[in-house]
């Protein structure tokens, strides 16, 4: 009896999966919306070119210059989709999700600076010589890490006391020039790629040694998983054990950020070449099937993201022939989805 009912279980799914794939088919040929474009928020050139955060506490967006001069910080209001300010001598950003605060670099003058989240105003400057400009926040140990560049082709690592703004460690010499900083949420240590190679350096000994993978460009706490590029592939490793789990062929090449959406399960990957944001679904196991594309239209290059899970939506840079904007677009693809939990109603 058994058997019986375990094999009419498979032909119900197998004909659900069936009816779902038709009717997204259909959806899609028909030229169904999965994506909504809220608003497109003009930002200055010097805030483009960097990290990009969303504080989904108080609804706002960070928007941050790279490794760049003159490069500033721009604040947008999640709620009215409009900027707050724009922050000059301000390079990367973070932010705190126990206290708001959020965390930059002045690039050449040399400091770390925090600010508060809930006024915008400076409230503490670390001198630590070279050039500070990319931010990483772990929560676990409470710390921040921060990336600079200026290390004559030794770049290094700083890591402060998220609390007391005291430094910990540094500064941690990581062997080339710096590039993308993340830090794995299940044990603390922090990715970095580092004259082109992907490396870690360890929590408690700072130890900087080869991860073995690609660029880290994101993490997913809830599903313990961390998203890098190698290539042309998207690679999917477990959080706990560095092991690249499952490689994705991908057609293009990605852009340098990915952003997840822990509600939705979905992550986002930049497709610059085509002008379009590919949204990927974490559903059953370690996969990433593709969900859906958001075309952003001829000469709208994605060039960086960020995701608020809480609200649905992603926040893109889009460089429009040189004049630069934040997109915030909400994404409906889930609601096209069958069995989705958030599109219908039905489990998985």
């Amino acid at each position: 009896m058994r058997t019986i009912a375990s094999a009419k279980r498979t032909i119900t799914k197998l004909r659900s999966s069936a009816m779902c794939t038709l009717l997204l088919m259909l959806l899609t040929a028909g030229g169904a919306a999965a994506q909504t474009v809220l608003a497109k928020i003009p930002i200055p050139a010097s805030s483009a070119t960097g990290q990009v955060v969303v504080n989904r506490v108080l609804n706002r967006v960070y928007v941050s210059a790279g490794f760049s001069s003159g490069g500033t910080l721009t604040v947008i209001d999640g709620k009215t989709l409009t900027v707050l300010t724009t922050i000059s001598n301000s390079n990367g950003v973070n932010w705190d999700l126990k206290n708001d605060n959020f965390w930059t670099g002045n690039l050449t003058g040399g400091q770390v600076l925090t600010y508060s989240g809930s006024t915008n105003t400076q409230i503490s400057a670390n001198t630590v010589g070279f050039c500070p400009g990319e931010t990483a926040f772990d929560g676990l140990h409470r710390r921040f890490w921060v990336g600079a560049q200026c290390g004559a082709g030794n770049d290094p690592i700083f890591v402060f006391n998220a609390d007391t703004f005291a430094l910990i460690a540094g500064p941690i010499e990581t062997g080339g020039t710096m590039g993308p900083i993340i830090v794995n949420p299940i044990n603390g240590k922090l990715y970095v790629e580092s004259g082109g190679v992907s490396k870690e350096v360890d929590p408690n000994s700072f130890a900087v040694t080869l991860t073995g993978f690609g660029t880290v460009l994101a993490v997913d706490a809830h599903k313990q998983k961390v998203f890098a590029t190698s290539g042309n592939n998207l690679q999917i490793i477990n959080a706990g054990t560095d092991k690249v789990v499952t490689t994705v062929p991908l057609s293009y090449t990605p852009g340098s950020q990915i952003a997840v959406n822990n509600a939705l399960r979905h992550i986002y990957l930049l497709n610059p070449a085509a002008n379009k944001i590919e949204v990927r679904g974490i559903f059953y196991g370690v996969g990433a099937g593709l969900v859906g594309t958001f075309s952003l239209g001829t000469g709208n290059t994605p060039q960086g993201i960020a995701a608020d899970s809480v609200r649905g939506r992603v926040y893109v840079v889009v460089n429009s022939s040189g004049s630069y904007s934040v997109w915030a677009i909400e994404d409906l693809t889930s609601a096209r989805q069958c069995g989705s939990t958030r599109g219908n109603g039905g489990g998985e």
